[in-house]
């Protein structure tokens, strides 16, 4: 928890942090800082969305926040393309306060009106260097764009890497960086 409580300061301060870290350094302690911005349960609208790289990484994640957010009475949906799309469309319309899923399906889904991000308070993309070469710049650029008024994390294991950068110059020019402490030697 103490590597992320430095992202929690600086987004008290910021709309955005650009947190230079490998997966193994936060994915355990993402909980907490999703808790911190969806405390409680609220009818309708999803008031968080993490962007995972891949199904894998997006049912890991679900599946620990599925277990955290049954004691605070929240629902979490898992949004993946692996899954039935219409009945993943259903879900959300049903109402959730936070989904986890990857980014083409994520895209399908809002682009269809399939889900509405006005209570968005965090939306949090995993591994964007990732992203950026899978070629998700495209989906990524129009569900940012029309994002409310909301806090964002971009958690990138290689953050000076050219496409990384010029995506986040280019629409978010006052990220703040954050490099986590301890970079490990092996994953």
């Amino acid at each position: 928890m103490e590597q992320l409580s430095s992202v929690s300061k600086t987004l008290r301060s910021s709309q955005g942090v650009l947190v230079n870290a490998l997966p193994a350094q936060y994915e355990m302690q993402l909980w907490s800082l999703v808790e911190e911005h969806v405390p409680q349960p609220e009818e309708g609208s999803p008031r968080a969305i993490l962007l995972c790289k891949d199904d894998q990484q997006a049912r890991a994640i679900h599946a620990q926040f599925a277990q955290m957010a049954k004691a605070k009475d929240l629902t979490v949906d898992l949004i993946v393309e692996k899954g039935n799309k219409l009945q993943q469309r259903n879900d959300l319309f049903d109402g959730t306060e936070i989904i986890v899923g990857t980014t083409r399906r994520m895209a399908e889904l809002y682009f269809q009106n399939g889900f509405n991000i006005k209570k968005l308070k965090l939306f949090v993309i995993l591994e964007l260097d990732l992203h950026m070469r899978q070629g998700h710049k495209g989906y990524i650029v129009r569900m940012t764009e029309s994002l409310p008024k909301c806090k964002v994390i971009f958690f990138s294991a290689n953050a000076d890497e050219e496409r990384t950068l010029g995506y986040l110059d280019e629409f978010y020019p006052n990220i703040q960086t954050l490099e986590l402490s301890q970079k490990l030697s092996s994953v």
